[in-house]
């Protein structure tokens, strides 16, 4: 009779067990059904230090106008913003130029220099229609970011701004359209390194009342 009783005891105990084993289990897969997968963490970075793009190579395409502008900072208001006057000096100014400039010195704190209206063989800046953003410390990698990010905030509201085209290191961006190299002049101020050109469809010159918004 001990005997049987410590064997009924023991296969007692043993279906207790069997039945929290089997619900543990079953909770178990409940969860693993349920539970959002995990995050798989990045790989490492690449070691090493980064390496600043030069001039392009010959017969290289362009960087695509969408990368700098996927590049640009996203606005994240739709809050009408009433521009004060800028860096760039306005008079000879048309008001879609006026805009640009204005819009960049206040999203870019960094520039300090914009250039506007002056004598030149070609129409854009003598017609008011183009301003050159100056680039600090451009051949850095740092110069180099932010003037990506500038040309990139002028080619995403081409539209909006009525930007015609952007040069950038040497590159040709069109409002609409796709990008090209532009001849090599011999210095860094002829072909864009140090600066940004950005010209604008212009949209008529400035009466005194206008108000600039972005």
């Amino acid at each position: 009779m001990p005997f049987v009783g410590k064997a009924l005891l023991a296969n007692g105990r043993g279906r207790w067990l069997a039945l929290a084993v089997s619900i543990l289990v079953s909770a178990g897969l409940f969860y693993a059904q349920t539970a959002a997968p995990p995050v798989a963490s990045p790989p490492p970075a690449p070691s090493g230090q980064p390496v600043v793009p030069g001039p392009p190579p010959p017969g290289s395409p362009p960087p695509a106008a969408a990368l700098m502008a996927a590049s640009a900072p996203v606005a994240t208001t739709a809050t009408p913003f009433e521009l004060p006057p800028g860096l760039a000096p306005e008079g000879g100014l048309q008001v879609n130029t006026i805009r640009v400039a204005r819009a960049i010195s206040v999203l870019f704190p960094e520039i300090t220099t914009i250039g506007g209206y002056r004598q030149d063989p070609l129409r854009w800046h003598p017609e008011g229609l183009a301003i050159d953003v100056m680039i600090p410390n451009h051949g850095s990698e740092e110069g180099i970011e932010l003037g990506n990010q500038i040309a990139g905030m002028a080619l995403a509201n081409a539209k909006r701004w009525g930007v015609i085209h952007v040069i950038w290191r040497q590159g040709f961006y069109p409002g609409v359209g796709a990008p090209s190299w532009t001849a090599d002049y011999g210095n860094e101020t002829a072909n864009h390194f140090d600066h940004i050109h950005i010209a604008t469809t212009g949209g008529g010159y400035p009466t005194g009342s206008e108000k600039y918004f972005i």
